[in-house]
């Protein structure tokens, strides 16, 4: 059977599409949206210095439509591996809350899920075979909610090669030590012709592994944990990823945790993808980034699997903007920005774990 997929097309901006969100969800209430439910709205609210992740306007609308029916709203993200304000579950808040995610910007309060000493976690198991992990620790509102909606910002995505809501119920739900296992696939490679010696890799190193050595950074790999930070952060481009065995057996981690919170909240999760602001790299960048194409418009369903096949096809339709990365007529866009990144492999070994289907039914709502 084929999975129903909303689409909103693109009209306005940002608080108009957040407007016809909220319309859409009225006449569609989740399932568990009942009286007293706890629900939990999972977002990205942005690194500092990153100015295309999504503001407020979305999780402001849903969690609306929430507390109108009559249901407890909270918004909740968890810290991360790398270095910067949102390692740090304090700073973490104090980003929220510079961004609008706090309660006077969207009538929630602001939640570090897996708390306040990154603890707050249950380990679950994976459904299915599963190739590398047979459980998997994350947040522990997995259990606490009746509910979550998901609020996933579509974009290119070094390791995965785009990030939307697999991305989002795996890397951006689970424990520090299951981020870490993920992450253990990737390696950073320095070249040194592309060095300007800056050193802004050391300083955002989160475990100390670069040292600048004479003119150039040394990494120590046995103490680097495969964040990318410095992939990402580097001005001159002197990184590359260097996989520690293959790109799949990232992508399948990545896919074994999103099936394990999918199985674990069974019939307890909708999802809302924006595609808009379309930048070729996560929200975590603290830099400022340009689109690669004009804003799309929104996706709303419950299957995982089907909401991101869906982006991905809307996203390789649309012609790209001058500036962009990318080429019309070159073929598939992502391939185009990550083209060691084979990232359809993630929707099929997320079939095989009964994430989802690849197989959907766009409807299009005016």
């Amino acid at each position: 059977m084929r999975s129903k997929v909303y689409f909103i097309p693109w009209r306005g901006n940002h608080e108009e599409m957040a407007g016809r969100l909220a319309e859409h969800l009225a006449l569609n209430k989740p399932p568990f949206l009942n009286s007293q439910a706890k629900i939990g709205i999972k977002v990205h609210w942005g690194e500092p210095g990153n100015v295309t992740f999504l503001p407020a306007d979305y999780a402001r609308a849903v969690a609306q439509t929430v507390l109108k029916g009559g249901a407890k709203a909270f918004i909740f993200d968890t810290t991360t591996l790398y270095r910067g304000e949102r390692r740090d579950p304090v700073d973490n808040l104090f980003t929220a809350h510079k961004h609008g995610f706090d309660y006077s910007g969207t009538g929630a309060p602001a939640v570090v899920a897996d708390g306040m000493m990154g603890l707050d976690i249950v380990e679950i198991s994976v459904p299915g075979e599963p190739k590398r992990q047979k459980k998997v620790k994350v947040s522990s509102v997995v259990d606490y909610a009746n509910g979550v909606i998901t609020v996933s910002h579509f974009k290119g995505h070094l390791a995965s090669g785009f990030g939307g809501v697999i991305k989002n119920i795996s890397m951006g739900m689970a424990s520090r030590a299951t981020k870490q296992v993920m992450h253990a696939e990737v390696k950073p490679e320095f070249k040194a012709s592309k060095c300007n010696s800056c050193g802004i890799c050391g300083e955002h190193c989160p475990v100390d592994a670069i040292k600048m050595d004479c003119d150039y950074p040394s990494i120590d790999m046995e103490l680097c944990i495969g964040c990318a930070e410095c992939i990402a952060i580097c001005p001159s481009g002197a990184y590359r990823i260097l996989w520690n065995s293959t790109p799949e057996a990232f992508l399948e981690k990545l896919v074994e945790t999103a099936a394990a919170v999918n199985s674990r909240m069974a019939g307890r999760m909708m999802h809302v993808q924006i595609l808009a602001s379309i930048a070729p790299e996560c929200d975590c960048m603290g830099h400022k980034m340009e689109p690669l194409v004009d804003d799309i418009g929104i996706l709303i369903g419950d299957d995982v699997l089907a909401v991101d096949v869906a982006a991905c096809d809307l996203f390789n339709r649309v012609k790209p903007l001058e500036s962009a990365e990318i080429e019309g007529g070159k073929g598939d866009y992502i391939i185009q920005l990550y083209p060691d990144v084979p990232y359809r492999h993630q929707f099929e070994y997320a079939e095989f774990l009964g994430l989802g289907s690849m197989d959907y039914e766009l409807i299009e709502i005016q």
